[in-house]
């Protein structure tokens, strides 16, 4: 992938990505170090539930190995995933900085490593660092714009649309840092990428099996590659 093609594929995914390792790269180091040495360790298993919709929020989370799925249950029994958290990122402050219970469920995709930070501890230093209010409301700010983005798209775009987005995103999720080819393992089951997409998985199915046989992506097993970045840029639309 050319330089060219490469920002505007970053610039262009992060208008539907939370960035939410943002605030903790950008904190003075009074405040980080502050939340680290008050942080725990939780392991959680593939397939465990780390909470549930409709819980009051404990804490904030950083996920420091493998990846957790966000996701709502529908009036008609289904489930939505709303977005896919990879290392570094940090979800479970909206509900607390909103005073709400937890809009959605986290659930591991893999073995999962993250570290915790009592409700408390966050908001003491969010209330003593004017740097770290001020960057979580730049933060959600952003995250606003991004959930417009994702509607959006929902409602304006079909299947194969959504679906060549989606994996651009995942591919940047399931990178290995230091990683130096472009083409991440994405390894998300097609149950999940099908609930991810907004479609069934015969739907997901057929549609990969074109972009496979217009050499957009490969598979191997339950692993899906990116082989034409560019088309799958022009067919996002983003």
């Amino acid at each position: 992938m050319n330089a060219i093609l490469k920002q505007k594929i970053e610039t262009g995914i992060s208008n539907f990505t939370f960035n939410s390792n943002f605030c903790l790269e950008a904190i003075p180091e009074e405040e980080k170090t502050e939340l680290q040495l008050r942080s725990k360790l939780i392991k959680l298993p593939k397939k465990s539930i780390l909470y549930s919709e409709g819980e009051p929020p404990k804490g904030i989370y950083i996920l420091v190995k493998g990846k957790v799925k966000m996701s709502q249950l529908n009036p008609d029994g289904s489930v939505q995933i709303l977005f896919i958290y990879g290392v570094g990122e940090v979800f479970g402050h909206r509900s607390i900085l909103g005073g709400d219970n937890q809009p959605a469920s986290i659930t591991a995709l893999e073995e999962c490593e993250l570290m915790f930070i009592e409700k408390e501890h966050f908001l003491n230093v969010v209330h003593n660092s004017s740097k770290m209010s001020k960057l979580l409301m730049q933060s959600m700010s952003h995250e606003f714009t991004v959930l417009v983005n994702r509607i959006n798209i929902f409602a304006q775009r079909g299947i194969k649309e959504r679906l060549a987005l989606f994996l651009l995103l995942l591919n940047e999720t399931y990178r290995i840092p230091g990683q130096l080819n472009e083409d991440a393992e994405i390894t998300v089951n097609r149950n999940d990428l099908a609930s991810y997409t907004g479609t069934s998985v015969e739907n997901l199915v057929r549609t990969l099996k074109v972009f496979k046989e217009q050499n957009y992506v490969r598979t191997n097993g339950k692993s899906i590659f990116i082989e034409n970045f560019e088309a799958l840029y022009t067919l996002a639309g983003i």
